[in-house]
């Protein structure tokens, strides 16, 4: 066990967020909080069902942030996760592969809270990236305690845009067209600052765009 002492179950949200506290600084803490509570709004908006794995993913998805390379390497291999050589350009990054693994192990989670934590920092090529798995991606990016400017930027978008919105399909669009404006400000940053970019980005990206062009 490297989190989960206890064996809690991934539906029992406030033991959850007592598990997670000791394990983050209090602004990882708040954030996460702040990405529980815009899931579960993402997820109304949306007329999602799955609530309370929504809730669970968000509690659990940065669950392995502040844990040091070697402690994430350790779970690496007592899971088996592969690390291909664009991830280990990204050593901050590998949170979202040991935290899905965690979920899953020590916390029970099935396969939609497994594949949102995966994904929540990459994203997904457009035809694999699950309506529960955007919920937490643009929640992580969107969550109200977030002042970074991208963060309002997008968070602004998106909800002048649901304004407009008259049914769940034009939601649903606009959704897609959130994460596209979010991934298009995450690399105009890596691009600014000169840092690397995981193809995983860039092919989640292009998809995006695939499918807007259709």
């Amino acid at each position: 066990m490297f989190c989960n002492k206890n064996k809690i179950s991934w539906e029992e949200h406030d033991k959850i967020r007592e598990c997670i506290k000791p394990l983050m600084r209090e602004k990882r803490y708040i954030h996460t909080l702040g990405v529980e509570y815009e899931s579960e709004r993402l997820a109304d908006i949306f007329e999602y069902r799955e609530i309370n794995k929504i809730k669970s993913a968000a509690l659990l998805h940065d669950i392995t942030k502040e844990f040091d390379r070697d402690k994430q390497l350790e779970i690496c291999v007592r899971h088996k996760i592969k690390l291909n050589k664009n991830d280990m350009r990204v050593v901050k990054e590998w949170h979202a592969k040991t935290g899905a693994y965690i979920a899953r192990h020590e916390f029970g989670a099935g396969d939609l809270i497994f594949k949102a934590i995966y994904r929540h920092t990459f994203g997904a090529p457009y035809k694999s990236f699950d309506l529960a798995s955007k919920i937490l991606y643009l929640a992580d990016y969107i969550e109200p305690n977030r002042d970074y400017q991208d963060c309002v930027d997008v968070r602004e978008y998106f909800y002048k845009k649901l304004n407009h919105a008259n049914n769940l399909e034009d939601k649903l669009k606009i959704l897609d067209d959130t994460i596209l404006f979010s991934l298009n400000k995450t690399l105009a940053v890596l691009i600014r600052e000169n840092y690397f970019i995981h193809r995983n980005t860039v092919k989640c990206r292009n998809s995006f765009i695939v499918h807007s062009e259709k």
